[in-house]
C-alpha cells in the first residue's frame, strides 16, 4: 500500500516496515491481485440494485460516513460538465473524497432530488434541479461498493435526458 498510494520505492518500503523487499513485494502482488479478481467479478443486477439504492438513501440523508462506506477505498469519480457549466475537472480519488464531492453536488440547490434510473443499461441516479435534469450518475459496482461514479453535468448530454422525461 505504501508503494501504490504515496509511490515509495519498494526498497523504502522494506526499510519503513523493517523486512526485506521480497518479504515486502509477495503481500502487495498478492493484495493487487485479489483486488483485481473482486472488480473483475460480475455484479448481479439485483446486487447491483441495492447498492444503488443504499447509495440513493446515504445521498438523500446527506449521511457522508455511510456514502463513503459504501464506496471501495480507492474509488474514482469523474466529472463531466463539457466545458459547458463548472465541474471538477480532474477525477476525485478514495471513498472519502468521492463521497464529499457527491454530496458537495448535491447539495447545491434546493429542490433537489434523486431518483434511481436507468443509465447505460444498469440502474443509475437522476439528478434534478426542481424539473430539469442537471446531472445524471453512473456507478461501476464490484461487490458490495461502488468502485467508480460516472457523473454527466454537461448540458448538451442532458438536453435527450431532458426532453425523454418530458421536462421541456
Amino acid at each position: 500500500m505504501l508503494n501504490d498510494v504515496f509511490a515509495l520505492a519498494p526498497g523504502a518500503v522494506a526499510d519503513i516496515v523493517r523486512q526485506s523487499e521480497p518479504q515486502c513485494v509477495e503481500p502487495a502482488d498478492r493484495a493487487r491481485q485479489s483486488l483485481r479478481a473482486r472488480r473483475g467479478l460480475p455484479t448481479s443486477v439485483a446486487e447491483h440494485d441495492a447498492v444503488v439504492g443504499a447509495v440513493r438513501a446515504a445521498c438523500v440523508s446527506e449521511d457522508e460516513g455511510v456514502l463513503a462506506s459504501l464506496l471501495a477505498v480507492d474509488a474514482t469519480a469523474f466529472f463531466d460538465g463539457g466545458g459547458k457549466v463548472r465541474a471538477l475537472v480532474k477525477p476525485v480519488h478514495g471513498g472519502a473524497q468521492v463521497a464529499r464531492s457527491l454530496l458537495t453536488l448535491l447539495a447545491r440547490h434546493p429542490r433537489t432530488t434523486l431518483d434511481t434510473h436507468a443509465v447505460n443499461g444498469r440502474t443509475g441516479l437522476m439528478v434534478q434541479y426542481g424539473r430539469q435534469v442537471a446531472a445524471v450518475i453512473s456507478l461501476d459496482v464490484a461487490g458490495p461498493q461502488v468502485v467508480q461514479v460516472w457523473v454527466t453535468v454537461n448540458p448538451d448530454k442532458l438536453r435527450t435526458w431532458n426532453h425523454t422525461c418530458g421536462l421541456l
